[in-house]
């Protein structure tokens, strides 16, 4: 033995060709237990093949050994070879001490292949012969909280909360998670708390900041993910929230700079790019707002509602030259693009081009006011006063309240009348 522990410290400090050199000699006359030493070894520093192989020549001598078979059922998994490692569990009898690991083993396994309903028969099967095992009460809490049935993993994750079999794992953290899938917040906060106190997780952290930030406690959710982005500032799901609860909090600098800082850690998540231009805009800060949806354009360019933003700001400013230089070629579908490039049109004096996008976009909007003012006021200017003055007066009557275009269309009635 003292062969293989020096064999895992050469492996360990990066000798790795002496480790893998000892290795080899030690096996040629070793024992069974060396064997299974040094195919351990192999696992551990991922050499699976070679794992594999002292696996099998050791399952040959004996054929029934469980613990054998979850060894090597793991080793396959890690190889994504996953029907194989179903294959070797299935050997393991229902008699056996490590039968019930191996049906919370093809539980996780048959998950994965989804087939969910064969997951849940295996754990609930395996919880007939051992009705009050807490390792299986875990896993099915597990299974159910991964399917989204809430209520029963709070359930079995409250039986087994505690157990002394259990302290590896944090079901605090578990049962707080079940608590806020089934919207019950505040309980899953005070768990969340619970949990966090015995190990900070990554991902413990993030939950608790999310069902901080679902109850309106915003200042919660800041301390939460700012601590989860210290630890770690790859964790991109963080950032959305966090600015989010900065933004409810009326920081809206802080919440841009959140996002900001998220994209220079993942450039390339559309989402935290949209977020940063709606924050911009929210922020009065027009030309980042148009450098972040140009960017969520140009990754994406069937994105319409990126488009379509760029160039409501494009209005704003009365850019419309850049309206037209986005928007032509595009061949736009969108009832609301096409009135923007009548718009831009109409104020650049193109009058033909105005009047084919003005009449393109009139499906669409000949219930709306505004579109009827803006292409009445077009048709005046072109001279069709009687077309300009039925779709003003139907403007009118749909806005009863817009005064000035009610006295405009009067004045107007009487000059064509004349």
């Amino acid at each position: 033995m003292e062969n293989l522990e020096t064999a895992n410290a050469l492996m360990a400090s990066g000798q790795t060709d002496d480790g893998l050199k000892l290795l080899r000699d030690l096996i040629r006359d070793a024992d069974d237990d060396t064997i299974y030493g040094a195919a351990l070894i192999y696992q551990k520093y991922g050499f699976l093949d070679d794992a594999e192989k002292n696996y099998e020549a050791l399952l040959k001598r004996y054929p029934n050994d469980s613990g054998l078979l979850l060894q090597l059922s793991e080793l396959l998994i890690d190889k994504d070879e996953e029907n194989r490692a179903i294959e070797y569990l299935l050997k393991i009898h229902p008699l056996d001490e490590n039968y019930l690991s191996a049906q919370v083993a093809l539980a996780d396994l048959y998950q994965l292949e989804g087939l969910d309903e064969v997951a849940e028969k295996k754990l609930l099967d395996a919880l007939k012969i051992a009705p009050h095992e807490p390792v299986l009460l875990y896993a099915l809490g597990e299974f159910y909280l991964s399917t989204g049935e809430a209520h029963q993993a709070v359930e079995l994750f409250k039986e087994v909360q505690g157990n002394k079999e259990l302290a590896d794992q944090n079901i605090d953290l578990k049962l707080a998670e079940a608590l806020s899938l089934e919207g019950e917040f505040e309980q899953s906060l005070s768990e969340y708390r619970k949990g966090l106190k015995k190990e900070k997780t990554l991902d413990g952290l993030f939950g608790y900041g999310v069902t901080a930030s679902r109850i309106g406690q915003n200042k919660t959710t800041i301390k939460a993910l700012e601590e989860l982005k210290k630890l770690d500032p790859g964790y991109s799901t963080l950032y959305p929230v966090l600015a989010h609860a900065y933004e409810h909090e009326g920081d809206l600098q802080s919440a841009l700079k959140t996002i900001e800082a998220g994209l220079s850690e993942d450039e390339f998540n559309e989402r935290l790019y949209a977020e940063a231009g709606d924050l911009a805009v929210r922020a009065h800060d027009p030309d980042k707002a148009v450098y972040y949806y140009q960017k969520l354009f140009d990754s994406d360019p069937e994105n319409i509602e990126a488009l379509t933003k760029l160039v409501e700001l494009k209005a704003q400013e009365e850019d419309y030259e850049g309206i037209k230089e986005l928007l032509e070629g595009q061949d736009p579908d969108d009832p609301m693009l096409i009135w923007f490039l009548a718009t831009a049109y109409n104020k650049t004096d193109d009058l033909k081009k105005a009047e084919k996008y003005y009449l393109d976009a009139w499906p669409a909007f000949a219930d709306n006011p505004e579109f009827l003012e803006e292409y009445g006021e077009y048709l005046r200017e072109i001279g069709k006063t009687g077309e300009s003055l039925e779709i003003l007066q139907k403007a009118a009557k749909l806005d009863p309240d817009n005064h000035d275009l009610i006295l405009f269309v009067e004045r107007l009635k009487q000059d064509y009348q004349r």
